[in-house]
């Protein structure tokens, strides 16, 4: 199974470190290190910035509630067995 290091989200360039103190209020929750995935998809700006715009867009109001988008998303990676 391929994998990545996480790194720490002190490596990131001060711009993506502004995102992810961003998306600490976006998800209302002060992480000690943003989520893995976002970790892993900043270090690639251009596909980083085409996922955090489809995960806005997907996590965004609609006929589920944020909180069942984000049990499908959990049941999803678990049946992926998706570490992150």
């Amino acid at each position: 199974m391929p994998t990545v290091r996480l790194r720490d989200a002190s490596e990131y360039p001060e711009p993506v470190q502004k995102l992810f103190e961003a998306a600490k209020a976006w998800f209302k929750y002060d992480f000690e290190q943003p989520p893995a995935m976002s970790r892993v998809m900043a270090w690639d700006p251009e596909l980083g910035a085409f996922h955090g715009r489809a995960m806005k867009r997907a996590m965004g109001p609609g006929e589920w509630s944020r909180a069942e988008k984000e049990m499908v998303a959990a049941v999803v990676s678990g049946v992926n067995a998706c570490a992150y």
